[in-house]
């Protein structure tokens, strides 16, 4: 009998995809998951003794909460592998956004990248940022796309005639999600519903409403802000409404665009980043005028003569929870 690995898994707090990792993960091994928050828990007692029993050990992002581990793995020398997925490798300056922007965060981000073993990217685009941002060598870079799924997959004919758009409302996101083109579009389309759905909350992901107030004083009347919702709820937007609208400025990876097009809504994303390398032909792509393709795009889907653009098998395939479960067994 095959003894299952010891990996720690070391994240900064919990979200969706870091909570689905570890499901997956724990599929295969003994899991020791850690949250890390500051440069001082490289003397907790507790990372300690799990980095003994670790055979290896996996981290979300590139930032301050890595550098206990990398500290500590000077000792251990296990093999570290960093999923490099966001903010920790981008650059765009334009929003003010992206750990790679130069200064002290761009020097420990490039040392932490350096000191792993390999690191991971969740997109193609996400490599490229690795690989020309954060200066890793591209041998030492694993292509493991993020994961997507629906427990539910109602695929209804008649759907409500909604348009769709989901993410975390703050002051960073606000412009980095393409709220604003959201809020451009509904005005331009008055005699269609928008529908948000995503927690309120401030720059460090802490309950807020300070933005949503100023982001629902902007906003026309056909919008509605749904806040938080759960899981159940969340999929029940997904395969109702009919168009979901993704015009971020950036996304390493794009999860809800995802989810949403596995729930059969047509989707509409920006020419950024891993957006049109994830949604590929299976929706539309804006490319120049983001407001006015948009509006053009969305009347074209709720023309009498429009034809949904399906997404095909592999298309699924490429984002299964199996296909990163293969791609982590043969990497950790």
């Amino acid at each position: 009998m095959n003894k299952k690995k010891q990996i720690l898994y070391i994240v900064n707090g919990e979200t969706g995809f870091i909570n689905t990792d570890e499901k997956i993960l724990s599929s295969f091994s003994n899991v020791r998951k850690t949250v890390v928050e500051t440069v001082l828990d490289c003397f907790r007692l507790e990372l300690l003794l799990n980095f003994w029993f670790a055979d290896s050990i996996l981290i979300w992002f590139a930032s301050t909460h890595t550098i206990p581990a990398v500290l500590l793995n000077y000792f251990f020398n296990k093999p570290l592998f960093i999923i490099a997925g966001g903010w920790d490798v981008a650059n765009v300056p334009e929003i003010k956004y992206g750990g790679m922007r130069g200064g002290s965060r761009t020097v420990i981000g490039r040392w932490l990248l350096r000191k792993a073993y390999k690191v991971i990217a969740v997109s193609k685009s996400n490599r490229e940022e690795i690989i020309n941002n954060g200066r890793v060598h591209f041998s030492k870079v694993k292509l493991i796309y993020n994961t997507a799924y629906l427990k539910n997959h109602h695929h209804i004919r008649k759907r409500k005639n909604h348009i769709l758009t989901v993410g975390e409302i703050n002051t960073d996101t606000f412009l980095r999600k393409g709220l604003d083109y959201f809020i451009k579009v509904a005005q331009r389309l008055p005699d269609k519903s928008f529908i948000h759905v995503g927690k309120w909350t401030d720059s460090n992901g802490r309950p807020c409403t300070k933005m949503i107030n100023y982001v629902k004083k902007i906003s026309p009347p056909n919008i509605q802000y749904m806040g938080f919702v759960n899981r159940k709820e969340l999929e029940k937007y997904y395969n109702e409404s009919k168009v979901y609208l993704q015009l971020s400025r950036h996304e390493a990876f794009g999860i809800s665009a995802v989810e949403a097009l596995m729930g059969g809504c047509q989707p509409i994303v920006s020419n950024c980043y891993a957006l049109p390398e994830i949604i590929g032909d299976s929706g539309y792509i804006v490319k120049e005028c983001i407001v006015d393709e948009t509006v053009d795009y969305i009347k074209t889907i709720f023309s009498n003569e429009y034809n949904l653009l399906k997404p095909t098998s592999t298309f699924f395939e490429r984002f299964s929870i199996e296909e990163r479960k293969k791609s982590f067994m043969r990497i950790l």
